[in-house]
Parts: C-alpha cells; sequence; structure tokens
C-alpha cells in the first residue's frame, strides 16, 4: 500500500471511531418524556425557521443597514478603495502638529497637552 492510501484508512477510521464515539455518547439523549410530565406540543415548522433563520437574517440586516445607510444617504460610495479619505480629525485644526499654536501667556491653553498636579 502506498502512504496516501495508509493515510486515508488512518483518517477513515479515526471519522468513524468519532462518530461511534458521538452516537454511544448520546444514547441517553434520546430518553421518553417522564409520565408524569405534560406531553409537548409539536414545533410548527414555520415558527422554528423564523426563529432559527429568520430572526438573526433580520439582525444582520438591520446592522448592516445601520452601518451602510448613513454613507449611503449622503451619496458616497461604498466600493472599496474607492475614494481616498482626508485626515479626519473631527474639530481640530487643519494644521500639522507642527504649525500648532504655542502658548502666548502663562495662563493660554494654546499649544498641546498639560497637566498640572
Amino acid at each position: 500500500m502506498t502512504s496516501t492510501v495508509r493515510r486515508l484508512l488512518a483518517a477513515a477510521a479515526l471519522a468513524g471511531f468519532a462518530v461511534a464515539t458521538v452516537l454511544a455518547t448520546a444514547a441517553p439523549a434520546s430518553a421518553d418524556t417522564p409520565e408524569g410530565w405534560p406531553k409537548e406540543e409539536p414545533v410548527d415548522i414555520l415558527d422554528a425557521v423564523l426563529l432559527l433563520g429568520g430572526v438573526p437574517v433580520l439582525v444582520f440586516l438591520v446592522i448592516v443597514a445601520m452601518v451602510l445607510g448613513p454613507a449611503l444617504a449622503r451619496g458616497e460610495s461604498i466600493k472599496p478603495g474607492e475614494q481616498q479619505l482626508e485626515s479626519q480629525w473631527l474639530g481640530g485644526p487643519r494644521k500639522s502638529a507642527g504649525e500648532l499654536a504655542a502658548p502666548d501667556t502663562e495662563g493660554s491653553k494654546a499649544g498641546g497637552a498639560g497637566g498640572t498636579w
């Protein structure tokens, strides 16, 4: 036998052992409902599909709309790499850091960060 066939047989044996282990340990889960408990009502397939598939998809669509909605409302392109963005320092000066004004007096707040105790 070639090494490829041996590897495939080893992988198949491992997969078979894993499946057998899962099936053997899942046997207690197939127990019936105890006699004193009320009978459970069958679940409608439409309710199950809506709960397990519809709600997550709806949440995903709402999040996508909240993220992309403002850009689309402004008429911006949302294609990746479509437009180069400028500096987005909101409320800050349009100058570079070296061009910021220096403080004029001791009480002046211009010129950058400062701290006191």
